[in-house]
């Protein structure tokens, strides 16, 4: 079962990534399989993506400053996308960060009747494997329609630290964890249900899927089950999807939640 597969991505669809420990793999990885299905694909960020990135992408489609397209316009994208089925959107970039910018909800407005589906990184975790929200996290555009929380399964039994966790005092402030204590299961699951964690800024309506990433070895598979009965004993996912993503690996296990079927 491919990524797109296993969360029912259809077209019209609106996907939103956040959360930490793997979102851009993600986004690429589902812009590939999508595309090869046949689907027009435009991708792009709230946040900020590393200007390395761009190789990923076989089109990259800049937006101006001032908020104008001067590369570009919508006959251009169209080109891109009839001849490559994917495009990257960005803002421009910020050489100070190493990283483009990323379009408003205004800039995705008109974008949006171009393609079949639209997947955007909402969420930055400065590479880490777990992150906290922050006060204006995560930027969550109010058309998504599934919002996929993305966790890396390498943080588990590491201490709560700025080492291993993306915002460890919001997480301790969330969750009642203490700086230090090591990352579990239950943890991790306080913070995904908690409604200022990986439940923030979800619109009405849309459906919410944790990913739970790198889980390669017969212990993080362990705990990634355990932390799915847990998100879903809860009802606050629909689905938890349990998998890797930097392997070759294809398949995808699916829990789906017993009281939403």
């Amino acid at each position: 079962m491919h990524l797109a597969e296993a969360l029912q991505i259809a077209p019209g669809d609106d996907v939103a990534l956040v959360g930490a420990g793997g979102k851009t793999t993600a986004l690429f990885r589902l812009a590939r399989e999508l595309t090869d299905a046949g689907r027009r694909i435009l991708l792009t960020t709230t946040t900020h993506l590393a200007l390395e990135q761009t190789a990923l992408a076989a089109r990259r489609i800049g937006r101006g400053v001032h908020g104008v397209w001067p590369e570009v316009g919508a006959a251009d994208i169209e080109s891109a996308l009839r001849a490559h089925g994917c495009a990257l959107i960005t803002g421009p970039a910020d050489r100070a960060l190493g990283k483009w910018t990323g379009l408003s909800a205004a800039d995705l407005a008109p974008l949006r009747r171009l393609a079949d589906l639209l997947l955007v990184e909402a969420d930055g975790a400065r590479q880490l494997p777990l992150k906290a929200p922050a006060d204006h996290e995560p930027a969550i555009p109010d058309c998504a329609t599934l919002v996929v929380v993305v966790v890396g399964l390498d943080v588990l039994g590491q201490p709560l630290t700025a080492a291993h966790v993306h915002r460890p005092e919001r997480m301790s402030a969330l969750t009642g964890a203490i700086l230090g204590d090591p990352v579990t299961p239950e943890l991790i699951a306080r913070l995904l249900l908690h409604p200022m964690g990986g439940r923030k800024h979800v619109p009405p309506g849309a459906r919410l899927i944790a990913l739970l990433n790198k889980a390669e070895t017969v212990e993080r598979l362990a705990a990634a089950r355990q932390l799915a009965a847990l998100l879903l004993a809860e009802n606050g996912y629909h689905q938890v999807l349990v998998g890797s993503l930097v392997t070759a690996q294809t398949d995808w296990a699916v829990f789906p939640s017993a009281q939403r079927g």
